[in-house]
């Protein structure tokens, strides 16, 4: 049996992210070598070189002047992924690249235009599209259960009061870049339709910082969705974490349970309703929802499986296959954040 490419990796920035979401994965993958780390704090270098005995580094220019791994994970600020990557490109070397993809859409299209000039590889972190409740819905959708989908609701709330980098601005940061970045890109994924038309709102409620700690987005799509992202730092008791209608039901997820639930009837039974012309209403009725025959399910996320996001990373950067997440793609997401962010003034 052919033995299979051992990816070099060096993690760049060892705060929560890095350390607590992709050094777990990386490590856990037999053809991911975790070899470097940089950072700069010597506290966290100290700490990395303890517990995974990789080298380490201040700065990622003394990291690509001292060796040369096959692929960087850039878990830094927002606003240093563009010169990152970048560099990494001038040296040869892949990138996976955590979201937002930069602080604009400017810098967002530069690292593209440096990969291709490279004729290297880069995908970014959007791992909602491989979650289990994504897989599962679309798996619902396919089956055409709840008939045409005319609105998909996806909302990420808590109470969390910003006091870190994310708090400002000038790095990147807010919940419009940090968190509505994820749920942009899933909700396009799932609609698979380009967007058409987009409103925004951004408020700064109590985050220290001066960035927004609340954005509501909705989102026209080619194909007649209405996409609904809400991002609320400042919900003490948060909303149902996604809803989708379609014209015969609707499908909620349940994180409790954890399923899809789903209200709908089968296709037809609306026929026998038929128009009136009088303004005197039959029988003075409202012709409420009791005269369909409802069926009710509930479809367990433990019936389905996640995709495994560095899984794919590898079909993608040793394996030559298609991109899980095509630069594109997360460019769109870009887009949209940034037209979100003209069509909102923060208050």
């Amino acid at each position: 049996m052919k033995t299979k490419k051992v990816i070099n990796t060096a993690v760049i920035g060892l705060g929560r992210a890095g350390w607590q979401i992709h050094i777990p994965q990386i490590t856990a993958h037999e053809n991911f070598k975790f070899t470097a780390a940089v950072d700069p704090l010597e506290s966290r270098r100290k700490e990395a070189r303890e517990q995974f005995g990789v080298n380490t580094y201040a700065d990622c220019r003394s990291l690509f002047e001292s060796e040369k791994p096959d692929l960087v994970v850039i878990v830094s600020p927002t606003h240093f992924h563009k010169e990152q990557a970048v560099m990494a490109f001038e040296h040869g070397v892949d990138v996976l690249c955590d979201k937002p993809m930069a602080v604009s859409l400017m810098e967002a299209r530069e690292m593209a235009a440096a990969m291709r000039r490279y004729k290297r590889r880069m995908m970014l972190y959007q791992p909602h599209r491989a979650y289990v409740e994504t897989v599962a819905l679309r798996h619902l959708l396919a089956k055409n259960l709840i008939g045409r989908v005319f609105l998909i609701k996806r909302s990420w709330c808590r109470y969390r009061v910003r006091v870190d980098w994310q708090a400002f601005s000038r790095y990147g940061g807010g919940e419009l870049n940090n968190s509505g970045a994820h749920f942009v890109d899933q909700l396009l994924y799932l609609a698979a339709s380009p967007v058409t038309n987009m409103h925004c709102l951004r408020r700064k409620i109590i985050s220290k910082g001066d960035a927004e700690d609340f954005a509501r987005l909705i989102l026209e799509t080619e194909n007649g969705m209405v996409l609904d992202v809400e991002v609320n730092f400042v919900a003490a008791i948060p909303s149902r974490p996604m809803e989708v209608y379609g014209e015969r039901g609707t499908l909620i997820l349940d994180e409790e349970t954890p399923a899809w639930r789903a209200r709908y009837y089968d296709e037809g039974a609306a026929e026998n309703f038929k128009l009136q012309n009088s303004l005197a209403a039959e029988n003075r009725s409202y012709m409420d929802d009791q005269r369909f025959s409802w069926r009710e399910a509930t479809f367990p996320l433990e019936d389905y499986k996640p995709v495994n996001f560095y899984r794919k990373c590898y079909d993608y950067f040793a394996g030559g296959e298609e991109p899980f997440i095509p630069v594109e793609e997360s460019l769109e997401v870009m887009r949209i954040l940034e037209e979100c962010k003209k069509k909102s003034a923060l208050s």
